[in-house]
C-alpha cells in the first residue's frame, strides 16, 4: 500500500534546533528520519534514533540494539514488544521490527515513549505540580482481588494512608478519593481529580492472576495514546481511535510512569512486568497527568506474602513519595520543601482530618470484615530470578535525566532503506507529524480519525 506521507525531514518538524539528549543547550545535528511502513504503521530505523539523540551505538545488528550516553541506556530486540530504558521495561505501542539487516522502532514509540523520556524538559505544556491526588482502588462492596491473606481494597487504602502521610510531611498538598472503606464510582474518582489543576493522579491497585495463578510482579499503566491498542490486545478496535481527555497529557503520563515504576522496581525488587498502556476509566477521563500501579498479585504464593506485610506496603508508599519528588524536580526544577522529617519504615499513619473538598461521594455501609490468616514471614526481598533486570537496579528518573559530562559520539546520517518513498518535490506548508494512528480495520464502517494526537515531536 502506498505510504501516507513522503520521507520526512526532521528539521521541517521542529520550530528550532533540537537540544541534545542530555537536556543541555548543545544542539543536535540535523537528522533525516527515514520513515517507512510495516503493516500500515510508520517506522524509523534505530540508527536514526541514535543520530538524533546523540547516542553511542554499542550494539546494532539484525536482531538487537543497545544505545547509550553517559546517563542513558536504550535496549531492545527485534520481534519483541518491549524496550528497556536504564533497566526499566516499557511495553511498546507496536513490535520492534527487523528488515534488510536493520532494526526499526515504530514512530509512535519514538514520539510517545522515547522523546518524553529522553528530553523531559521539552514536554510542551507541562504543569507546575503542587498537589498529589491519591486513589485507593475499590472499596465498600467492591473488594477487588481477594487472596489468602486479605483483600485488595484494604491493601490499597493502607498504601494510600501511608503515602499521604509521607507526602504531607514532604511539603506536598494531598487529596484522596477515599480515606475509608467506601465505594466510589470510577467516573467520580476521575471527576474528583479534575478539580485540582497542577496535580498528579496516582491510582493504587493490586493484581489477580485469574487464569494464570502463577503470575507475579509489578506493573504500571499509563493511558494508551490514540491509535494504540490497550494492554496485550493484538489488534486495534475502532474505540482505540477515540481521543480521551487524558491523551492531552500523553508525554507527562509516560514521564510520571517512568518515575514511579523505576522507584517500585528499586524498592520492591520483584518481577518487573513493565510500563504498559490501557484505557482504564480513572486514567482516560482525567485532565491531569496520571498513572495506575499494580503492586503485585494477591493470589500468587510469593507476592501475596509480601503484600500482606506492612513493610512491603510501606515501601510502595515510599516509592510514591520518591516518584512525586523526582517528577516535580524534573518538571518544576525543584521539589517541595519538607514540613517534617519523614521516618522510613514508620508505622501505619493516622490520617489528618478530612477536608471538605476531599469527599467525592457518600459512604456506603459495609459489613465487618472476616478475619484472615496471618501470612508466613517472607524472605528478604530480592530480584525474582525470572526478572530480565536481575542484578541491575534502575537509576531514579530525575538522576538519569541530568546532563552527562561528555558526549563522545560523532553522528553519522544513516542511509535510507530501499522501500522509503522518495522525497516530495516541495515541503508541505504545514508539515505532517512523525506518526499517524494506524487505519482502522476494514471491518469498521465508521470513518477513521482525520487528526493525529502526536503533538510531541522529537
Amino acid at each position: 500500500m502506498r505510504p501516507l506521507f513522503p520521507l520526512l525531514l526532521l528539521a521541517s518538524l521542529l520550530p528550532r534546533p533540537a537540544a541534545a539528549a542530555d537536556g543541555s543547550s548543545q544542539a543536535a545535528p540535523a537528522t533525516t528520519w527515514h520513515v517507512t511502513q510495516f503493516d500500515q504503521r510508520r517506522y524509523v530505523p534505530i540508527s536514526d534514533v541514535a543520530a538524533f539523540y546523540r547516542m553511542h551505538t554499542d550494539v546494532a545488528d539484525a536482531k538487537s540494539f543497545r544505545l547509550s550516553t553517559a546517563t542513558r541506556l536504550l535496549e531492545g530486540r527485534a520481534g519483541n514488544t518491549e524496550v528497556r530504558i536504564n533497566g526499566v521495561k516499557y511495553v511498546t505501542c507496536f513490535p520492534v521490527r527487523a528488515n534488510g539487516g536493520r532494526i526499526y522502532l515504530s514512530a509512535m514509540d519514538v514520539t510517545k515513549i522515547i522523546e518524553p523520556l529522553m528530553r523531559p524538559g521539552k514536554i510542551k505544556g507541562a504543569q507546575q505540580i503542587r498537589t498529589i491526588v491519591l486513589d485507593a482502588g475499590h472499596g465498600g462492596h467492591d473488594s477487588g482481588a481477594v487472596g489468602p491473606y486479605g483483600r485488595e481494597k484494604d491493601y490499597t487504602l493502607d498504601v494510600v494512608l501511608r503515602a499521604r502521610a509521607l507526602l504531607l510531611r514532604a511539603g506536598f498538598q494531598v487529596k484522596t478519593t477515599r480515606l475509608s472503606d467506601t465505594f466510589i464510582p470510577l467516573e467520580d474518582r476521575a471527576g474528583f481529580a479534575n478539580h485540582f489543576p497542577g496535580a498528579l493522579f496516582i491510582s493504587v491497585h493490586f493484581n489477580k492472576g485469574n487464569a494464570s495463578p502463577t503470575a507475579t510482579g509489578i506493573e504500571t499503566y499509563a493511558l494508551a495514546p490514540r491509535g494504540v491498542p490497550s494492554m496485550d490486545e493484538g489488534s486495534l478496535r475502532y474505540s482505540d481511535f477515540k481521543l480521551n481527555p487524558g491523551n492531552a497529557r500523553d508525554a507527562e503520563n509516560i514521564a510520571l510512569a517512568a518515575c514511579i515504576h523505576s522507584m517500585l522496581v528499586r524498592n520492591l525488587r520483584i518481577f518487573d512486568r513493565g510500563i504498559k498502556r490501557a484505557r482504564f476509566v480513572v486514567i482516560k477521563n482525567i485532565t491531569i497527568p496520571g498513572v495506575l500501579i499494580e503492586g503485585g498479585f494477591v493470589d500468587n504464593p510469593f507476592d501475596s506474602r509480601l503484600i500482606a506485610t506492612p513493610a512491603y506496603r510501606q515501601r510502595i508508599a515510599e516509592s510514591i513519595l520518591q516518584a512525586a519528588t523526582a517528577y516535580t524536580r524534573t518538571i518544576n526544577g525543584a521539589a517541595p520543601q519538607p514540613s517534617a522529617v519523614v521516618t522510613v519504615g514508620a508505622a501505619s499513619p493516622t490520617p489528618e482530618p478530612l477536608a471538605e473538598d476531599e469527599v467525592a461521594v457518600l459512604a456506603e455501609p459495609t459489613a465487618t470484615p472476616s478475619p484472615r490468616p496471618t501470612p508466613p514471614e517472607p524472605a528478604a526481598p530480592a530480584f525474582n530470578p525470572g526478572n530480565p533486570a536481575f542484578g541491575r537496579l534502575p537509576a531514579p528518573f530525575d538522576q538519569w535525566t541530568q546532563p552527562p559530562t561528555a558526549l563522545s559520539f560523532a553522528t553519522v546520517n544513516p542511509v535510507a532503506p530501499r522501500h522509503v518513498e522518495p522525497p516530495a518535490a516541495a515541503p508541505s506548508p504545514t508539515p505532517s507529524l512523525l506518526e499517524k494512528p494506524a487505519r482502522p480495520h476494514h471491518d469498521f464502517a465508521p470513518k477513521p480519525p482525520i487528526q493525529s494526537d502526536d503533538s510531541t515531536q522529537p
